[in-house]
């Protein structure tokens, strides 16, 4: 009986894609047995590149913080942000009391008022379950906090329960003690749809701070201007979009090399954005004396154990240049990461434009594009950087001139 897909070995998927010899060996060399035990139909490890942002203040520790992305730029305005923001003292964080995600168990068809009484009546027996389901969260200090019924619509509950996962992300903590969890709503079997997690972690919810004096930022008048630019972003959903986005190209990059779930801190992110009815910047940056003052508030669920974190190496590699004592501090960290890069962005627009500190490293891309090799990569970005236009036609010619 021929293997289904999915129980090949990741060579004999290759050799079904019809690929040329050396297509194959290429990724054949960028193979990981260890990352083939991850992710189904496994064939080869995509790298990205990463960098680092070389030294940022937060919580009065200076911190050295990994940025694994694709897109040329982000790592230098992390940088610079983080340069301004040391000038001012560095980041301050916010934590809640206690962080925690949210599970829900979903019912439709159901008065509220008759669920709700089952919720307050049953409380300790979910407390009795939860613990019975996750035993080892408890050993580490976390658990169930609260459960608690939330009218969705006329005839939708979800039945709301928090859960500190301590220092993993906590996914599967709280799916397992949902499901375990489930069995109690026996008499409302026929209403229930469904037991997930939410990734909208407003129990995680998590505020960093930064300043920056005035002049380091080319004076009152770039200070004001950077200033308007954040109010466009909390009035218009077009400019707060692509603030955002900038925002979330640091925030992103460090919870990817952290082998943490950036599509859920995105998402969280951006449902937070939109909390009062109309999407907005996440950031409010405000004019105070001689400083340039900003705050970045968002939930953010991220781990530093379980998972993907504890199966990659790489991983782990770079959580130990971060080095956070627990993942709340890592919380912080990301968040800071995030301030600096928006903070370097709008100083950029501001300040001459954005491609002025852009372009330098998209011409470094660009000739990679056209082939050039290492040793002629940085005579033709100085080439390019002195071209009236630039595409790659242009830098194709100038390539071929540099080796005649």
């Amino acid at each position: 009986m021929p293997k289904k897909y999915y129980e090949l070995t990741p060579d004999e998927r290759l050799a079904s894609l019809n690929l040329d010899e050396q297509a194959v060996q290429a990724w054949q060399d960028n193979q990981s047995a260890t990352n083939a035990q991850i992710v189904e139909n496994y064939i080869s490890d995509f790298r990205v590149p990463m960098g680092v942002l070389k030294d940022i203040i937060v919580a009065d520790r200076h911190v050295t913080v990994p940025m694994a992305t694709e897109e040329p730029s982000v790592i230098a305005a992390a940088n610079h942000g983080a340069k301004l923001l040391n000038q001012g003292g560095g980041v301050a964080v916010s934590l809640p009391e206690r962080t925690a995600l949210i599970g829900q168990l979903l019912f439709s068809g159901v008065a509220y008022d008759e669920l709700a009484a089952f919720v307050a009546r049953q409380q300790a027996a979910f407390f009795t379950v939860a613990q019975e389901a996750k035993p080892s969260i408890y050993r580490r200090g976390g658990g169930l906090l609260s459960v608690t019924a939330r009218a969705v619509s006329a005839t939708s509950v979800s039945v709301d329960f928090t859960i500190d996962t301590r220092d993993a992300m906590g996914a599967n903590i709280v799916n397992t003690i949902l499901e375990a969890e489930q069995a109690l709503f026996a008499d409302f079997q026929a209403q229930f749809v469904g037991a997930i997690l939410s990734n909208y972690a407003t129990a995680q919810c998590v505020t960093v701070t930064g300043r920056v004096p005035i002049a380091s930022i080319g004076g009152r008048t770039v200070a004001k201007r950077l200033v308007q630019l954040n109010q466009f972003g909390h009035q218009d959903v077009y400019r707060a979009t692509t603030e955002n986005k900038g925002l979330f190209n640091g925030i992103g990059a460090v919870t990817l090399a952290t082998g943490n779930d950036w599509r859920a801190v995105e998402a969280a992110g951006h449902a937070f954005a939109s909390q009062n009815g109309r999407y907005q910047s996440l950031t409010t940056w405000t004019i105070a004396g001689d400083f340039l003052e900003g705050r970045l508030t968002m939930p953010i669920s991220v781990g530093t154990v379980g998972g993907a974190i504890s199966a990659m190496p790489q991983a782990q590699r770079a959580l130990a240049i971060v080095a956070p004592q627990t993942a709340d501090e890592l919380r912080g960290i990301i968040l800071a990461v995030g301030l600096a890069q928006n903070l370097a962005a709008l100083k950029a627009i501001a300040d001459g434009g954005i491609q002025k500190g852009h372009m330098k490293m998209h011409y470094r891309a660009l000739a990679l594009q056209v082939g050039a090799r290492d040793d002629e990569i940085a005579t033709l970005v100085t080439q390019l950087q002195a071209a009236e236009q630039v595409d790659a036609a242009v830098a194709t010619n100038l390539l071929r001139e540099m080796r005649k």
